[in-house]
């Protein structure tokens, strides 16, 4: 090995070690390691607002706009300033302003915001036919999402610091969705509500008394910052409210990849003040067989007993025992199964008894209970917690990374 060749390969050393310091340190209360790529913008991200649209209306108003085929017939259009218009399906192509253009995918561009139906964006609409109907993708920069994604899962009039620890959690979980193999040539990386994150555009209700550009400013200082474990970004599960106590991701069903020890579960004593922190609802026999038969756990009527078999961290329904059907047959089915059977918030049950007419289901919390609990962040953000300390508290021996 050449004098040359070693400098060059210490130097690449010192470098990854460098990284490697920046990958894995944690800061508080806004006191992030330096970005991994510092200058480089942030990726993309491309939202499914509709995958069976059968029309949709786009407006745009006082900006110049664009709308070009991507794939099919060439078909071009530019305006300076309106556009109001309804998008459809036709038996060629994409229908726009009462003609079929012959185009199965349009880009549409605007300078600032786009409207489509009742919602705002930014960034492009990316639609596509798809049969009779029409696939409708919001691609935007990853921070814009973001800002978008935190007024909506955090709600009203919640402190900076909890806005600013929804937008770390979002914006990891979103980086990993974009980290997948082949995910630069998908269509679309995650759907705009609960089944990835609740995203409805750049306006929220007036009483969640939060601004598109207070969003902006709380995603803004948290710019590029994830989540790391071992130097990994993982699944950051959240959920509305635990009723006292997270579980662990395999009580819910869920796989945490790598990161098993950041969801085990914490106590938590920040989310009593939620409506949700507990529930009660009766579920006729008629109701409860129509839903196990649903997942794909039918069961024989009568229903003679129902048991939370087994519990995971912190008394979550991690089985649920269903005796049914003239020879008391049994029935074993995750309690994250139990919970979408029988429509519950959650399946953190702490009771189930017979009543006249069917079964009252005691329990506490909303959601799968997994990672943050989103009340538990907000009362810690009124308490004075820094958005590092909610996530150090909710996902234990996390990293802070910033990794643009």
């Amino acid at each position: 090995m050449t004098r040359r060749t070693t400098r060059l390969a210490a130097a690449w050393a010192l470098l990854c070690a460098l990284l490697l310091t920046a990958f894995t340190t944690g800061g508080c209360g806004g006191d992030y390691p330096p970005p991994l790529m510092a200058g480089t913008a942030p990726p993309t991200i491309r939202v499914l607002l509709d995958g069976k649209a059968r029309s949709v209306h786009l407006r745009i108003r006082g900006q110049p706009w664009e709308i070009q085929s991507v794939e099919g017939t060439s078909y071009s259009v530019r305006g300076k300033s309106d556009l109001s218009t309804k998008l459809a399906s036709g038996a060629k192509g994409i229908v726009l302003r009462g003609r079929d253009t012959g185009a199965r995918v349009l880009r549409v561009r605007a300078s600032s915001f786009l409207h489509v139906d009742d919602r705002t964006y930014r960034g492009e609409l990316i639609v596509r036919k798809k049969e009779s109907r029409l696939e409708i993708v919001n691609e935007l920069d990853m921070e814009t999402y973001i800002a978008g994604v935190i007024g909506n899962e955090v709600g009203p009039n919640a402190e900076p610091a909890s806005y600013r620890a929804q937008a770390v959690t979002a914006r990891t979980y979103a980086l990993l969705r974009l980290q997948r193999p082949g995910a630069s040539t998908k269509a679309w990386h995650v759907y705009d509500d609960q089944r990835s994150q609740v995203y409805t555009g750049m306006l929220t209700p007036p009483e969640y008394g939060i601004s598109y550009a207070e969003m902006m400013t709380r995603t803004r200082e948290t710019r590029g910052v994830i989540l790391t474990w071992k130097g990994r970004p993982f699944a950051t599960y959240y959920a509305s409210t635990c009723g006292g106590h997270t579980t662990n991701a395999a009580t819910s069903q869920l796989d945490p990849g790598h990161a098993v020890p950041v969801l085990a579960g914490v106590p938590c004593r920040n989310c009593t003040t939620s409506k949700y922190f507990t529930w009660t609802k009766t579920v006729t026999d008629a109701e409860l067989a129509a839903g196990l038969k649903r997942v794909k756990r039918p069961v024989s009527r009568p229903i003679h007993g129902i048991e939370v078999s087994q519990r995971g961290r912190g008394s979550w329904a991690a089985e649920v025992t269903v005796l049914h059907g003239p020879k008391r047959s049994a029935t074993k089915l995750p309690g994250s199964v139990f919970r979408t059977a029988a429509r519950l918030r959650s399946h953190n049950v702490r009771s189930i008894r017979r009543v006249r007419g069917g079964w009252q289901i005691q329990g506490r919390g909303w959601g799968h209970g997994v990672g943050m609990c989103q009340w538990g962040a907000i009362e810690m953000g009124r308490k004075g917690a820094t958005e590092t300390e909610i996530l150090r508290y909710y996902y234990p021996g996390v990293s802070f990374t910033k990794a643009y």
